[in-house]
């Protein structure tokens, strides 16, 4: 699908409650503070639109720190929520409520769990649990009802809920409320690649990683997890430019982004070159085209003075 596509390259703060003193000694290294939420458009030209740049979904980046995962570990959380609601031709081809929320640990520097959440067409909803005393990557699933034909040309359909998976879900997964028959909510999907690396980031963390690299570092080298794979990600530095959006001209540091395994699929984001250290655009290729997303407008976080709704 076409906005699945996106996000797995996309990849991308609004705050309750106390902060604790880990994440406050982090902070004050960081250029986002709690309660910063970044807006963006994305903009897609290609042959679904008729090589015609066209809108077709807004989104929302914010920071929460101090959560507890479901297993009952702390840490700070990126969210990111993608909508198709304002874009009438997106909404023919596919309406999307998007969100997906990670958790890192108090470090920033591993990636404690992943979920998806799409409330549009798809009704998915996926959960990805890296497991970091095992070593060992786990995906779950919704239950899903599955259709049964039978009867000539198949045409007496029935439905059914799909069966376990081959593992058994762990507890804290079984806090959302069942379905019917007392069927748990998710079922396990399959595990994935081992963890074998001390740092492992997401697509969306990876952006917000960009953020913190200091402006000599020409080159970094990470892994991400993406769905239940763990890939090594290249990050290179390709200069300082000029980059217009929504009105603003900003001086923004260029990053090329690559699968070190696949060094011809890549991706580009440029990162103001001041002390938000703000992604203005994120450039790639996407299905049967090309994606721009833009950003539109910033909520400080707590220690700025005042909220700035578009920029």
């Amino acid at each position: 699908m076409l906005y699945r596509t996106l996000w797995q390259f996309l990849l991308f703060w609004l705050v309750f409650g106390f902060i604790s003193n880990a994440y406050a000694d982090t902070e004050k290294t960081l250029p986002f503070q709690a309660g910063e939420k970044l807006q963006y458009k994305l903009s897609y030209r290609g042959i679904l639109t008729s090589m015609i740049w066209a809108d077709i979904a807004d989104a929302t980046l914010e920071f929460v720190p101090n959560q507890s995962t479901l297993d009952n570990h702390r840490g700070h959380q990126f969210v990111l929520s993608l909508s198709t609601e304002n874009y009438t031709k997106a909404e023919i081809i596919q309406p999307v409520r998007f969100t997906y929320t990670t958790t890192l640990d108090n470090s920033l520097q591993k990636t404690l769990q992943v979920e998806e959440v799409d409330k549009g067409k798809s009704q998915s909803h996926d959960f990805l649990f890296l497991d970091w005393a095992n070593k060992k990557t786990l995906l779950y699933k919704k239950r899903e009802k599955e259709q049964l034909n039978s009867g000539f040309l198949n045409l007496d359909s029935r439905y059914a809920w799909e069966a376990d998976g081959e593992q058994d879900i762990p507890d804290f997964l079984r806090q959302y409320p069942p379905l019917e028959n007392n069927l748990s909510y998710f079922i396990f999907d399959e595990q994935g690649d081992k963890i074998t690396y001390s740092r492992i980031l997401d697509p969306l963390s990876l952006i917000y990683h960009l953020r913190t690299l200091p402006e000599q570092k020409t080159q970094d080298e990470t892994a991400v997890v993406i769905a239940d794979d763990i890939y090594l990600y290249q990050i290179q530095q390709q200069g300082i430019e000029a980059v217009k959006v929504s009105g603003k001209e900003y001086q923004a540091v260029k990053y090329k982004i690559n699968r070190r395994q696949k060094p011809e699929k890549f991706f580009y984001v440029w990162i103001s070159q001041d002390s938000q250290k703000l992604p203005v655009r994120i450039s790639m290729d996407a299905p049967l085209g090309k994606l721009e997303i833009d950003l539109q407008g910033v909520i400080p976080g707590k220690s700025a003075q005042k909220t700035v709704s578009a920029l």
